[in-house]
């Protein structure tokens, strides 16, 4: 990156392809290999491949190697993060995930091993031979007292790893795994209230993996928590690398990557039982655990079950209802193969809230007024209740044919429903019962707003969904519609004006994932890998409840503006014309999303007494395309059938260097450089009804470098990260306001496409329904990271973390417009002056102080104060155009109101934590954890905000009152409390 470009961003900081390819297999070794040298080479200026060359022939030379393994006594389970110092030489090394060690140029006639890690008792092992010894040497390890029962469940921040007292210039032990990151122990709890995200980036950019094989969802790219969700006993052995850090089980981009191992056989042997109860999600949860450990006959078996409910959560007229289910079977053949089988699954059904306008918060006396629910027959019901369960079955090999070669090759299938209700309505009111038409601010006089606003005050029925009235309409709806069901017949009855729909998106996905490790001497390993993805998302709804009811008739409320010039515009499917359609049948929409993706990475790390490099290559190919299942009325051509399979190469490359100046002090530089594919998403205009591509659709660039400081001492630890990411020519598929819109197209020379009249006299001017699209949208993410752990007296642990950052869109973007009118015109919306608007729905600085204390009598307990700053409001990007602002200059009073980005208020949060462990006799172990966030009950905290899509003033863009915003609040104080018991 240039340095201008570089200086440029820092003087303001502190101021304020279509192709019909069909997807490939595996890329050969020599083009994988070859792109890793030429993208390498690129990225760092032709330095660290000759570095690389250079210290790999100094590393052929390389003798006295002192190699072994630590494993737990009890478990037989290998301990990562194990200290191993060679008394009197100042030579250290670390264990990896695998409990394995290498100690390089460690002569030593008759010298001592000080192994220690915390939480069990510390070894000495004398070495009679020379460090060349032909065995290696294996270490067990006792636990110590019960303190490895530490809380998992509430927000912790806990050292667990040794330190070495290396000082000088000797061998250093590597960063990698070498300890759990401070910085994301404290920012994945003390500040997930405000939704932080680190970075600034999208979910995407974080990738995990279970037991090998890829967990990211295909399609958004996001990871879906919920689909594991109450299995926390069987998911804490795991492995993550920070930023652009190097991993050896993928080539991970500028977020990390997440490496969860479930093998029976590494789990801890045990029978667990745990209670929780809380006021957050869910009021109770239930777990069960029991692991056999590694039995004779090299048999392992983990099984875990869960079940978390609530009749109502934290917001009202919201509940939870959640099973979760694990197996896992482990079969050890000899120390060189291993086979393991796991099956695991969260059915979950749970009442939704959503955002809503200050106003109706003010009126309600309260933050967390939700909208979604009215009473029913006394019970309260929800009318957007969301279900998923998309169980996955894993099967996992590794073959480990030498000391220095492994292989992991794992398989997987997930399928399952996924699906969301909501209300839908034809010729008739809105029922939400905060549609902005019907808020006290939408009247004219002062007398009026005063009396509905007490209306709504003193009537909380008004404030609801009203389920008797929507009953009453239905019941009261007499249809006969001609012609039904693509017949000549009539079907008569009570027609429905409003039903709650199942909005579907059941998925099918299989693929598989092979990752060889090397050891090609003790100074240089080689890792890569290659993984397949194959995935099928049906996407369809259905009728979840007629409400009272006989018949839905699937006519698109669109399609009617067309009806006198083309009479079949209204049907979604002209396969049945009329079709009246009842409980659980489909409607409305049904495509299919198939996405097929490949990649290939290799990667090498060179270690030197004092220097570490890597790097790494990756190419991949995305390719998708759309299957329409139903020929809609207004895209007759373009709905029905498999579409033109579109294809995305991309590659990617990095590297780093790292000065261990110590076995304390560190300081490293990363760098990045690689293409993304869109999404599926971003890719077409409008699924549900047409197979339109985004025009000129493109890879984007994404360019990053990191550099900071790492302090790994006894009692200290800390990181000062500073890092600079790009994201260039993006494509955004975006949720525009209808209004917005409508006001846009007044200005555009539309010729003969035919926007409706809304004779309906709702509306004045043609209103917008269809696709909005951004195109060139860039992004640059900047900031530092920040964090430090100190022990400095006995029994005292003090933490501090900052993340200041600067997320800002750097680019004008164009917009296009696709009308669901039936005209098949892709409409050039103008500029959108989004550039130096802020990346929004996430803080853009946090802070943390704490105080932990530790009990001698296995008891601890930690304040927290959590702070901050910079959420901004996501924004409608149209009325940052010049189309929509004509007429009105910035002398104007209302153009801040129009133009300006909103933002959040600073918060904060009070949090407290506490635990106690234990033991009876010697072989139970109880635990008690209780945390309550946000003690001083904080319920000024804004978690999301956006511009209104749905308001009433549109015959006046200069009233005040157009331009609302929606938000939702974190909420107010809350608890976590558990108890276990666990027998070994």
């Amino acid at each position: 990156m240039a340095f201008s470009t570089f200086d440029r961003f820092f003087g303001d900081f502190f101021v304020n392809t279509n192709t019909n390819t069909h997807l490939p297999g595996f890329v050969s070794c020599v083009t994988v290999l070859s792109t890793f040298i030429y993208a390498t080479t690129c990225m760092i200026q032709k330095l660290l491949l000759p570095a690389l060359l250079l210290l790999l022939g100094q590393a052929l030379s390389a003798q006295n190697t002192l190699r072994g393994t630590v494993t737990d006594a009890e478990t037989l389970r290998p301990i990562p993060d194990v200290a191993i110092i060679v008394v009197g030489t100042g030579k250290v090394a670390v264990t990896d995930k695998n409990g394995n060690f290498v100690l390089t140029d460690a002569k030593c006639n008759r010298c001592t091993l000080s192994i220690t890690n915390d939480g069990y008792m510390p070894v000495a092992v004398a070495i009679a031979d020379d460090a060349m010894a032909p065995k290696p040497v294996n270490v067990s390890m006792r636990r110590t007292a019960p303190t490895e029962e530490k809380p998992t469940d509430i927000p912790t921040v806990t050292l667990d790893e040794a330190e070495s007292e290396t000082e000088g210039a000797a061998e250093v032990a590597n960063v990698l795994h070498a300890s759990r990151d401070i910085f994301q122990n404290i920012s994945g709890f003390g500040w997930s209230p405000f939704r932080f995200r680190e970075r600034g980036y999208d979910s995407g950019l974080f990738e995990t993996y279970i037991n090998g094989v890829p967990f990211n969802d295909p399609e958004t790219g996001g990871t879906f928590f919920g689909e594991f969700g109450g299995l926390n006993d069987v998911l804490r052995n795991r492995v993550s690398t920070v930023g652009l850090d190097p991993a050896e089980f993928a080539f991970s981009e500028v977020g990390g990557a997440t490496f969860i191992d479930t093998r029976a056989s590494i789990q801890r042997k045990q029978i667990r039982a745990s209670y929780a109860s809380s006021n957050r999600t869910y009021r109770n949860r239930l777990m069960l655990t029991a692991t056999t450990g590694l039995m004779p006959g090299g048999w392992a078996v983990a099984a875990s079950i869960g079940h978390r409910w609530a009749q109502e959560g934290y917001t009202p007229g919201t509940f939870f209802q959640g099973t979760s289910y694990f197996l896992s079977v482990d079969k050890k053949f000899g120390a060189k193969h291993a086979f393991n089988v796991t099956v695991f699954g969260a059915p979950t059904k749970r009442g939704r809230f959503a955002d809503s306008f200050q106003e109706m918060y003010d009126i309600a006396g309260s933050n967390y007024y939700n909208p979604l629910w009215g009473y029913q027959d006394g019970r309260k019901r929800n009318s957007q209740v969301s279900f998923n369960h998309q169980p996955v079955g894993i099967f996992r090999y590794d073959w480990v044919p030498s000391t220095r070669t492994n292989v992991t090759a794992a398989i997987y299938a997930q399928g399952g429903k996924s699906g969301s209700t909501r209300l839908n309505f034809l010729n008739g009111r809105n029922p939400l019962p905060d549609f902005n038409r019907y808020l006290p601010s939408s009247l004219e006089s002062q007398a009026q707003i005063d009396f509905a606003t007490e209306e709504l005050r003193n009537n909380e029925a008004s404030r609801q969904v009203d389920w008797l009235g929507l009953y009453e309409v239905n019941r009261n709806s007499f249809g006969e519609i001609a012609n039904a069901d693509g017949g000549t017949g009539t079907v008569s009855g009570k027609q429905a004006t409003y039903i709650v729909e199942d909005q579907r998106s059941d998925s099918r996905e299989f693929g598989g994932n092979i990752v060889l490790n090397q050891t090609i001497n003790p100074r240089l390993a080689f890792n890569g890998g290659a993984e397949l993805q194959y995935y099928t998302g049906r996407n369809f709804k259905t009728i979840d409840d007629l409400l009272g009811a006989d018949f839905w008739v699937d006519w698109d409320f669109l399609g009617l503006f067309d009806g006198l010039t083309n009479p079949s515009a209204r049907n979604s499917d002209l396969a049945t014309l009329n079709n009246t359609v009842r409980k659980d049948e489909v409607f409305g929409y049904n495509y299919d999303e198939n996405i097929r993706k490949s990649k290939e990475w290799v990667q090498l790390q060179y270690n030197l007494p004092q220097w570490q490099f890597f790097a790494a290559a990756e190419v991949g190919q995305t390719q998708m395309w759309r299957t329409g299942r139903m020929q809609n009325g207004r895209f007759p051509d373009n709905s029905l059938g498999d579409s033109k399979k579109i294809s995305f190469p991309t590659y990617g490359a990095k590297g780093g260097i790292t000065w261990k100046a110590n076995g304390r002090n560190y300081l490293y530089v990363n760098g990045y450089y690689g293409t993304r594919a869109p999404s599926f998403r971003n890719s077409y205009l409008s699924p549900r009804t047409r197979d339109f591509v985004v025009p000129n659709l493109k890879v984007s660039t994404v360019q990053s470098v990191e550099g900071g400081y790492l302090l790994r001492a006894p009692n200290y630890k800390a990181r000062v990260t500073g890092y600079y990411t790009e994201f260039l020519n993006e494509t955004e598929n975006i949720f525009a306001s209808a209004w917005s819109v409508g006001r846009v197209l007044d200005e555009i020379d539309l010729g003969a496409i035919d926007l409706g009249d809304n004779s309906s006299g709702i509306l004045d001017q043609p209103v917008f329904f269809g696709a909005a699209v951004l195109q060139g949208v860039n992004r640059r993410h900047a900031g530092i990271e920040a964090a430090i752990e100190a022990k400095p007296i006995t029994s005292w642990v003090f933490t501090a973390a900052a993340s200041l950052g600067k997320y800002i869109y750097t680019s004008r973007p164009e917009l296009f417009i696709s009308l669901d009118g039936g005209n098949s015109s892709i409409i050039d919306g103008g500029t959108i002056y989004q550039k130096n608007f802020y990346v929004p729905r996430t803080p853009q600085k946090a802070a943390t102080v704490s105080v932990k204390y530790e009990g001698k009598k296995f008891w601890f307990a930690t304040i927290s104060l959590n702070y901050s700053d910079g959420s901004w409001y996501d924004f409608d990007r149209v009325r940052r155009s010049s189309r929509y602002v004509s007429g009105l200059t910035p002398a104007s009073p209302i153009w801040p109101t129009i133009i300006d980005q909103q933002k959040a208020p600073s918060a904060y949060t009070l949090d407290l934590f506490g635990g106690k462990s234990w033991r009876i006799k010697t072989r139970y172990f109880v635990n008690l954890n209780i945390g309550v966030n946000n003690i001083l009950n904080n319920q000024n905290i804004i978690t999301s905000g956006r511009d209104s899509y749905r308001n009433a003033f549109r015959d006046d863009v200069t009233d005040a009152r157009f331009y609302t915003n929606e938000l939702i609040y974190a909420p107010g104080l809350n608890y976590f409390a558990s108890i276990a018991i666990r027998m070994q």
